[in-house]
């Protein structure tokens, strides 16, 4: 079923790409005098990117900030399989407060259906598109590795300081995925959100400390394979990825808004089209 469905949304992600890259090539061309916002203060509407056919709305949107952060993981799910959606990116104007379910973000929309929580996001769409995995028992395995995943994301910093506390355990972790790493896959022989989440997590870790991967050869390996499947290798370089802020790289303590200042400057595509929630 899996293999399946993740053939039937190759197709339908190969068409919602080609649908967003000529939506942000629009967007990027008719804004190009526009400045960028240097940060997630910026005082301005959220922005929207359409990854689906043209001239289709699609029933999924996301809305997060103009960060990676919580909404990286269901934007990886979504792209990977193909399900077309709105991705919605807010600045510092706070609009999503009054209906966002617990007043923060981030905020999924699926026809009538309104979650948050960026877990519950990942799971739904993880039913949504069948890899969630197979049976009872690979359900369990996969949340016990999406958790896992979590776990890594929470020691990022020690990344940048092995000998550190966080150090240490970080790199007990990633022994423990590296002994569980069954090459492409971490659960069963095909894609599931285990696959995902450990991708997202590893792959920022190489990122933001390149090389940190060296020690973990099934680990690196798995992540190359991964980020060369064409609807990621084409997510990673769109103009719909945001870049990292120092917030976001472990390298330092969180400052608060300060330190959310873009590393490297937003593409065009990414907030040139306005979004308003609907019925505003």
């Amino acid at each position: 079923e899996n293999t399946y469905m993740l053939r039937r949304v190759g197709i339908a992600a190969s068409v919602a790409a080609a649908g967003a890259a000529t939506l942000q090539r629009r967007a990027a061309e008719s804004h190009a005098a526009a400045p960028a916002p240097e940060s997630l203060a910026a005082q301005r509407p959220p922005s929207v990117v359409r990854v689906a056919p043209l001239d289709d709305p699609p029933d999924v949107t996301l809305e997060y900030f103009a960060l990676r952060g919580l909404g990286e993981l269901p934007r990886l799910i979504l792209e990977l399989t193909g399900i077309p959606y709105d991705s919605v990116y807010h600045f510092g104007t706070g609009v999503y407060k009054p209906y966002a379910p617990f007043g923060q973000l981030p905020v999924l929309r699926d026809g009538p259906l309104l979650i948050c929580e960026s877990g519950a996001i990942a799971r739904h769409l993880a039913r949504k598109a069948c890899i969630d995995g197979g049976d009872a028992a690979d359900k369990a395995r996969v949340d016990m590795f999406f958790e896992l995943a979590k776990d890594l994301t929470s020691k990022k910093s020690g990344i940048h300081d092995p000998a550190s506390a966080d150090g240490k355990r970080l790199a007990a972790m990633l022994a423990t995925a590296e002994a569980n790493c069954g090459g492409a896959h971490f659960v069963g022989s095909s894609t599931t959100l285990a696959d995902v989440a450990l991708f997202h997590a590893l792959h920022t870790f190489d990122e933001v400390a390149p090389g940190s991967l060296e020690p973990y050869p099934k680990l690196k390996a798995f992540v190359k394979k991964f980020a060369a499947q064409p609807a990621i290798a084409e997510y990673l370089h769109s103009d719909r990825r945001v870049p990292l802020t120092a917030n976001e790289d472990g390298k330092q303590p969180h400052s608060g808004l300060p330190g959310y200042k873009f590393k490297e400057p937003l593409r065009p595509g990414t907030y040139a089209t306005p979004w308003s929630p609907p019925g505003a």
